[in-house]
């Protein structure tokens, strides 16, 4: 089979049977296809050919049907293809596929050309492989490209990382996908939880996935394989698309090795993770590894998670193979690794991040921004930076159209083009000026210098209102600072210049937004040019039917323009005033970011009250996806959240207006809207009874009446509270610091007493250890004394023992001699065996000379040993001596600066105990000495 090409030129398909070929009337209708598919697989049957499917790479390659004998049967050319289908899965047709092609044939007798349609018919054992045929076809239409000279070929591949959670129980498990938005995972812990990869081959011809072997886990990012850890499996199989490949395993976040996944974090934190997968194919030969990373934030068990749109988190890799078939087996033929690289990892290396060094992982917790997309606060109005970097030719043009602006005082023909990439921001105030014709109006600032000293019935709103408006700019930022003061008298003035309308809240962020761009009087020329010659005002009048009429515009405008997204607010109750009043008010400045709210207020100032149904048609086209997947808490919290937080690059910002300004509206549709608003009120005013629309009008004034009243009682009792509540907090404070200073007066008799304690042990302390030297002086003394008298012993008993042994051996000598005269008489010789035997020491006057002599010998041998007791005692009251001696040191160094008073009566009672025993042994040695 090598001769039709090896697997890195073409893909063959083997045991695919050939249902037959017909001839089609159009070949691209995919239904004639469907159908012809059908009637030849219904009626396969010993006709039915194996054959071997070979389809190239290349689009200039040529297709072919090789029998099982290695026969060509049929081959043609990839661009005479025309199309490909695949059965339905629901039909029994879901593992058969169809082409077809064209061809020129000679009809007739002078041989002209026709153009004939066929279809040929594959039925595969799998549908798995159907789903690769075609995406074989598919590739090889793409790939225009002539093969390169180079062995090594490169494929791209994406991998899709969910995660579920088990909501139910371990007997009823309920897995449900845990949310997540940009990247972060919100995840519960102590959830049993499935960790889902789908591995999707994008670039390349097919290479075929056989399993994956390992999907492994661990917290942090940039890791050594080593820290990863094994999960267990669960599903690894060929998606219903053949270039997919799921993988799903268990994870159980109790294990100890997924403590900090299991841990909830702060909310300003993120915990890194790392999922990675061990894949083998079949033409490369050695295992892949495909790494993600993903952020998550770890909630309480039982959190409850609003419903989010459903974004994935993805990853691609770019695989690079080599083609070196130098094996002798063409079975063995593999493509050899060369290296796997992912977007992450790319990034990683520009910012000259490597692996993690050591066994722990690296960058594991991450901060996140005051903008984070997934947090649940919405943005405070006047965030976001706003770009000041213009090219210089854009800026000379600028500068150059405002000349010519200034000299001919008509609006540039050029200005509306220009306008949607943005006024350069050091321009902006005075084109803003241009375009409200708001430059020199003397008139107006007279007005606006004589109603700053008259007094504002609106007052008490304006001054509640500028605290609220653009917190988070530093100029506004500050309570009575130099924004808030200047934004007071803008608000103020125009409440008294314009008394129909007097002070509504979505006044003070437009206002703002011109105060970041000019003076206090050129601001108010403009608010005042902008409410009246573009029909804003119109929007706050009395009763607000203006602002209605363009609600029902709007509403209108999205059944026409975007109608799955009209129904389905419709069916969730999604009204909308609910979302849109803020848009008209307050021209989006109220909750996007400045550099959006400037790069609309370019396009209104140029194109008028239109600009706002564009800009809205095309904040709803861009969240259809979101907005189609949430009900009604979760729209609603889109709406005033994450709707304006996808908007806080300057990117984003400039693609919404260009979507907005292309975005065809037929503006005429506007007016036919308005005509049948005005119908539809002026029927429903027709069909109403005069007496009810009066009591209606008499509630609607009481409700605003009553309204007002609850406002002002509300002011009120939440002065009473605050002051009350400032009270108690100053009463608490007081006590607080009056404990304090008790608590520190106390602390501070007792530091002195302490230390005047601590002085009387320390005395106490000298005065014992003079004593204890005192008395081991003398001990010492007495143990000298005593080893002078155990010498003196010793000397006495050696010289005593060395005159009993002489005198002993004389005595023997005399005895003998005795014993030898007397042993002639027969007289004296009884006698003295008689004593022999009977000899005692008790002797009388009547006693030989002799037997005196053997009785003294006798008692001193008894003295001797009696000596020997004695100073075998004396020794051992010395050791024991000795003994307390050293007890007594290591107990005085031990406790001398812990026990006090206890441990000074302990040592006094120890040292009696030890001298009392050392005059015994005294008056015991002096008794023993003759």
């Amino acid at each position: 089979m090598e001769k039709f090409g090896d697997f890195t030129e073409a893909t063959q398909f083997t045991n695919v049977q050939y249902l037959g070929c017909s001839q089609l009337v159009n070949n691209d209708n995919d239904n004639e296809m469907k159908a012809l598919m059908k009637v030849l697989d219904e009626q396969k049957g010993a006709q039915t050919v194996n054959v071997t499917l070979v389809v190239p790479h290349n689009i200039s390659g040529t297709v072919r049907l090789i029998d099982a004998q290695e026969k060509i049967l049929s081959s043609f050319s990839l661009v005479n293809i025309r199309f490909c289908i695949r059965g339905e899965n629901s039909t029994c047709q879901n593992n058969c596929f169809g082409i077809s092609f064209t061809q020129k044939i000679n009809v007739g007798e002078n041989n002209q050309s026709d153009v004939l349609h066929q279809c040929h018919v594959f039925r595969a054992s799998k549908s798995e492989i159907a789903a690769k045929a075609l995406y074989c076809f598919s590739y090889a239409f793409s790939n225009k490209n002539v093969p390169a000279v180079s062995n090594r070929m490169e494929f791209l591949f994406e991998s899709i990382l969910e995660i579920k959670e088990n909501d139910g129980t371990m007997e009823k498990p309920n897995w449900k996908l845990c949310p997540q938005h940009n990247g972060v995972f919100k995840v519960r812990r102590d959830r049993e939880k499935k960790i889902v990869v789908q591995l999707k081959q994008v670039e390349g011809f097919l290479l075929n996935i056989k399993k994956c072997f390992g999907m492994l886990l661990a917290a942090g990012r940039n890791l050594r394989h080593s820290d990863l850890q094994l999960l267990e499996m669960q599903r690894n199989e060929t998606g219903s698309d053949s270039a997919v490949f799921l993988i799903e395993a268990n994870w159980d976040p109790r294990v100890h090795m997924f403590e900090v996944l299991n841990t909830e974090t702060p909310r300003d934190t993120r915990v890194f993770m790392t999922v990675a997968v061990d894949v083998i194919v079949l033409e490369i030969s050695e295992p892949i590894r495909f790494s993600m990373e993903a952020m998550s934030r770890v909630f309480h068990e039982h959190e409850r998670f609003y419903k989010t749109p459903q974004t994935v988190v993805s990853e691609e890799f770019t695989l690079v193979l080599e083609k070196n078939f130098d094996q002798a087996d063409l079975n063995d033929r593999k493509l050899t690794f060369i290296s796997l690289e992912s977007d992450s990892e790319r990034k990683r290396l520009k910012q000259n991040l490597g692996k993690s060094p050591s066994r722990m992982p690296t960058q594991l917790l991450h901060p996140t921004g005051d903008d984070e997309s997934d947090c649940d606060e919405p943005l405070l109005s006047g965030s976001g930076k706003v770009s000041q970097e213009c090219k210089e030719e854009h800026l000379e043009l600028w500068n150059q159209l405002i000349n010519n602006w200034d000299q001919q005082s008509d609006r540039p023909e050029r200005i509306s083009e220009l306008v949607l990439d943005g006024i350069p921001d050091k321009l902006r105030g005075h084109v803003w000026q241009l375009l409200a014709n708001a430059i020199d109006q003397p008139d107006l600032v007279e007005k606006y210098l004589d109603f700053l000293n008259q007094p504002c019935p609106s007052e008490q709103v304006i001054m509640r209102d500028i605290h609220r408006t653009f917190p988070a700019h530093d100029y506004f930022k500050e309570s009575g600072g130099k924004g808030q003061e200047s934004l007071y008298k803008i608000s103020k003035v125009y409440s008294l210049y314009d008394e129909e309308v007097s002070y509504c809240q979505g006044l003070s962020f437009l206002a703002a937004s011109l105060l970041l761009h000019m003076p206090e009087e050129q601001a108010f020329c403009t608010l005042v040019k902008i409410m009246f010659n573009y029909g804003l005002r119109d929007l706050f009048k009395l009763g607000f039917d203006n602002l209605h009429l363009r609600f029902f515009q709007l509403t209108a405008l999205l059944k026409d323009y975007i109608p799955e997204l009209s129904i389905h607010l419709e069916h969730i109750g999604i009204e909308t005033h609910m979302y849109a009043s803020q848009w008209f008010l307050t021209l989006f400045t109220a909750k996007f970011p400045l550099q959006m709210v400037f790069f609309i207020l370019d396009l209104f100032l140029s194109q008028g009250m239109n600009t706002i149904f564009h800009i809205s048609l095309a904040l709803l086209h861009d969240a259809k996806t979101d907005l189609l997947q949430l009900d009604f808490e979760g729209t609603l919290k889109y709406f005033r959240v994450s709707l304006p937080r996808k908007y806080r690059t300057e990117a984003a910002t400039k693609c919404l207006i260009h979507k907005a300004v292309k975005f065809r509206l037929n503006h005429s549709k506007l007016q036919v809207y308005e005509k049948e608003y005005k119908r539809i009120k002026e029927q429903e005013r027709e069909n109403e009874d005069p007496v009810l629309r009066m009591e209606k009008e008499i509630g609607r004034h009481l409700a605003n009446t009553l309204r007002l009243e609850r406002e002002n009682d509300d002011l009120a009792h939440e002065l009473v509270t605050s002051k009350i509540e400032l009270r108690k907090k100053l009463d608490v404070a007081e006590d607080q610091i009056e404990t304090s200073a008790n608590a520190i007066e106390r602390l501070t008799r007792q530091n002195q007493d302490i230390l005047e304690e601590n002085k009387n042990l320390l005395r106490e302390y000298e005065q014992i250890k003079e004593m204890y030297r005192r008395d081991v002086l003398r001990l010492e003394e007495n143990g000298s004394r005593a080893e002078k008298l155990l010498a003196e012993y010793k000397k006495l008993f050696s010289e005593r023992s060395n005159r009993a042994e002489s005198e002993r051996e004389n005595f023997e000598v005399q005895k003998k001699a005795i014993i030898a005269r007397i042993s002639e008489c027969d007289k004296c010789w009884p006698s003295v065996c008689e004593w022999e035997k009977n000899r005692s020491p008790v002797h009388t006057a009547s006693t030989p000379i002799g037997l005196d002599l053997l009785t003294k010998l006798e008692e001193r041998e008894d003295h001797i040993k009696s000596l020997e007791i004695d100073l075998a005692q004396t020794k051992l009251s010395l050791v024991e001596a000795e003994c307390r001696n050293q007890d007594l040191t290591h107990q005085l160094m031990a406790q001398s600066e812990s026990d006090g008073k206890k441990w000074f009566k302990k040592t006094i009672t120890q040292l009696k105990e030890v001298g009392s025993s050392l005059k015994h042994h005294e008056r015991s040695n002096s008794s023993v000495t003759p």
